[in-house]
């Protein structure tokens, strides 16, 4: 056990830190971020206390040799500056609201304490924010530098083992608890395990569902151990259930494409490493497995049935996006007045009415209403060209690193035969599980708020930090 946790210590947390916010109410109440920047202090010390030594290397060497590597990383400046922009927003209010005869809607937001500065409406609100991006920013450069590559498949299987438990806890609920979270909290609204919105659930099961995917097909590849394909099965039949009992439409749709595309991917990588039976074994159980699921899904009377029912694949866009699309031209208006910086985290809920006019606010206090429902554009009126171009910026250096890596990828050699494998049967499953898990994100993205619970941005940026280590290159094996 301590050997495990020395080797693992600083993934072990990662994970943590992931498995903290999503069972602290889906990682989007602002009740539980307090823990977050004392998880992000809490890595620190591990990675201090647990650096990734080489063979024979001294526990000071690798602790500088750590330091050194985080400080030329860019990355870790880009992070630095996000929290930066973040920390003045947060610093800069609140502003009251005033009234305004020369506004549009009689009201407005007084002026901030420091004028020229980024700043937010509401501080208790940016903090929020301010915290998410702490976690994340900690997270990215600890995987980056204090995770081996082995370690980073340690992430994923504890990623996707607390979405097994989370989805047990989603059905117990569903049958047991009559509409209260944790069988004492009630809620009047549906909601799926720990997640308050049950498209936050949607999201965060779709991107469990690929890991899974990809960690099982590459254990039966390496021909692991009778227990593990087990576990990491179950796992897979679980996270893939939560997908259909969040009754998240997008999610069904993106989760169903993920499963069998999937399976087709599985078939081909497993057809030369393992006994064709075998393949086809597999192939049959998960396809009956499927089918059953299917079966119990769709009978008469079935909540799945009704949101099965209503997904127009004709319309899909027009479908999710409901009446939101004057939330998107509000947050556009918002963000020409407010170019550079934005109006702080969670700022769009402070300004849409004033933007909207008096004849449109009953319409803002039906349920929904206080986001965007495109988080790119949210992002953006709340945080403004700098904000927003900081966390792109974070986002795009991370995976661009992946792609410089992903060509360079070392071929392996078929054991059976001795030659070479191709390009495409060299890459890791991990890899494209993990391009598909992020792609998903990014696509519900567009026409909802899955990037407002910290549960999901946290794995998302993992993942995006965690791809390169799924990629030995050619470099590597000299």
């Amino acid at each position: 056990m301590i050997d495990l946790f020395v080797r693992y210590g600083v993934a072990i947390h990662v994970a943590l830190m992931v498995v903290y916010s999503a069972w602290a109410r889906g990682g989007s109440s602002p009740a539980y971020v307090w823990a977050l920047p004392w998880l992000s202090l809490g890595l620190l010390e591990i990675m201090l206390l647990l650096p990734p030594a080489h063979r024979g290397e001294a526990p000071k060497s690798a602790v500088r040799r750590m330091i050194g590597g985080i400080l030329l990383d860019p990355i870790t400046y880009i992070g630095i500056a996000l929290l930066g922009f973040l920390l003045v927003q947060w610093l800069n209010g609140p502003c009251e609201l005033v009234e305004n005869p020369e506004a549009f809607s009689g009201w407005d937001y007084e002026p901030p304490p420091w004028k020229t500065l980024p700043f937010c409406v509401v501080r208790e609100e940016a903090l929020q924010v301010l915290l998410w991006f702490v976690a994340v920013v900690s997270a990215v450069v600890a995987v980056r530098h204090a995770v081996r590559p082995s370690a980073r498949y340690f992430i994923l299987k504890l990623f996707v083992a607390n979405g097994a438990l989370l989805a047990i806890l989603g059905f117990a609920q569903v049958l047991t608890s009559h509409g209260k979270l944790f069988w004492y909290r009630p809620i009047s609204v549906y909601f799926f395990s720990t997640f308050g919105y049950p498209n936050h659930a949607g999201t965060f099961f779709v991107m469990m569902t690929a890991l899974n995917i990809g960690l099982l097909i590459r254990a039966i590849g390496n021909k692991g151990r009778r227990a593990e394909i087990a576990w990491l099965a179950l796992a897979f039949c679980l996270n893939a259930a939560a997908i259909y009992g969040s009754l998240c439409r997008a999610a069904i749709v993106m989760g169903s494409l993920i499963i069998i595309v999937g399976l087709l991917y599985g078939l081909i990588y497993l057809w030369n490493r393992i006994s064709h039976v075998k393949v086809l074994a597999a192939v049959v159980i998960v396809a009956a497995i499927a089918v059953c699921a299917g079966v119990l899904a769709l009978v008469p009377g079935s909540p799945l049935k009704k949101e099965v029912d209503s997904i127009d694949f004709s319309h899909l866009a027009s479908v999710y996006q409901g009446d939101r699309e004057e939330l998107g031209q509000a947050a556009l208006d918002i963000w020409k007045d407010h170019s550079w910086t934005g109006v702080g985290g969670w700022g769009f809920r402070r300004y849409v009415a004033l933007y909207m006019g008096e004849d449109r606010w009953e319409y803002l206090q039906t349920s929904g209403r206080a986001n965007v429902h495109n988080d790119a554009l949210q992002f953006l009126c709340e945080h403004g060209l700098i904000g927003f171009g900081l966390i792109a910026a974070l986002a795009i250096a991370l995976l661009g690193h992946a792609l410089v890596r992903l060509p360079l990828i070392r071929r392996e050699t078929d054991t059976t035969s001795g030659l070479q494998r191709s390009w495409f049967g060299s890459v890791s499953p991990c890899v494209w599980a993990s391009f598909a898990a992020i792609a998903a994100m990014v696509v519900h993205s567009t026409i909802d708020l899955p990037f407002r619970s910290i549960a999901n941005t946290l794995v998302w940026f993992v993942l995006l930090a965690c791809l390169p280590g799924f990629m030995p290159s050619k470099e590597s094996s000299k």
